[in-house]
């Protein structure tokens, strides 16, 4: 039984590097439904196995987000949810399942609800990083600038300095959009100290480059962007756009250029503000249909 666990969950992990993933989650979820079906709950805990399975079905709500038809992702959305759901039936005190059901809920723009789904992680861990960080993009989300900021700071006093890039590039996003720029500066700069290939952070200082009207700067971001991930599509976006643009201020100064971008901010995590942008991925990102920003990078349990 163990041994069926561990193959699904090698399953999972072999579809988030395979370009057609379909058949390797469908094959874990068909494994993770017999040890729910089959099990010894003094092997594999009830609790565990519906965890598994919900991790299966929110890796096919990711897939099918970008691949599946309305009434598909709307189906897998609800069976993620379903799973997730039981898992915390089965262990209630369990805060790595309210933090996921959170994740989920983020993701389908439910911001008031994942809130109080990341409240109740927190409340049972207290001090993981990645339940703050993501509370943090439900209230940014959720138009509370104020409480947002706290939240990610308090997430950065618990995150070890290695995983805290994606934390640093969200707060610079929550100050470029409260034209805080001197301090959106210098979170960027941090989250690329830290991680210098995180292609997010630099897409999202080539849009705080372009709302100071500074093209050269935002095409070199986006170029180290696209150096990083060359599939990001935000950067790809953002960078046509400032080259156009670029070349438009030469002959007039009276260009407005941030009606014209796509964001990589609160999103993606789930939802962009400001000029707009595209949707890039964060540290552990999660996708977002219908969202174009690179901003928000929600957090997975690693």
């Amino acid at each position: 039984m163990s041994t069926r666990f561990a193959v699904a969950a090698h399953r999972v992990r072999d579809a988030d590097q395979s370009e057609d993933s379909s058949e390797q989650l469908s094959w874990a979820a068909h494994e993770m439904a017999s040890i729910l079906r089959d099990g010894d709950p003094d092997i594999i805990p009830p609790s565990r196995a519906w965890a598994g399975l919900a991790v299966v079905n929110s890796a096919q709500h990711e897939a099918a987000a970008f691949d599946g038809g309305d009434v598909i992702v709307k189906e897998v959305k609800n069976r993620t949810i379903h799973t997730l759901q039981q898992a915390i039936v089965e262990d209630p005190e369990d805060g790595a399942q309210w933090h996921q059901l959170g994740v989920h809920t983020l993701c389908t723009l439910k911001f008031k609800q994942a809130q109080s789904y990341l409240k109740a992680a927190i409340s049972r861990r207290k001090t993981c990083p990645f339940s703050w960080s993501n509370l943090g993009i439900a209230l940014q989300l959720s138009e509370d600038p104020i409480t947002a900021e706290g939240v990610y700071k308090k997430a950065l006093s618990l995150c070890p300095p290695e995983q805290s890039h994606t934390i640093y590039s969200n707060l610079g996003n929550l100050y470029r959009q409260q034209r805080r720029y001197s301090e959106a500066h210098t979170a960027y700069a941090k989250a690329l100290e830290l991680c210098p290939e995180y292609a997010p952070a630099c897409n999202n200082l080539g849009l705080l480059y372009i709302t100071e009207d500074r093209f050269d700067e935002a095409l070199s971001s986006f170029d180290r962007a696209l150096a990083a991930d060359k599939e990001l599509d935000a950067a790809k976006s953002n960078r046509m756009k400032a080259a156009a643009l670029a070349q438009i201020r030469k002959s007039s100064d009276r260009v407005q250029p941030n009606s014209t971008f796509t964001n990589s901010e609160p999103s993606q995590g789930p939802s962009s503000h400001v000029p707009e942008v595209v949707p890039a991925q964060g540290a552990s990102p999660i996708p977002v249909p219908g969202v174009e920003s690179t901003e928000k990078g929600l957090e997975k349990e690693p």
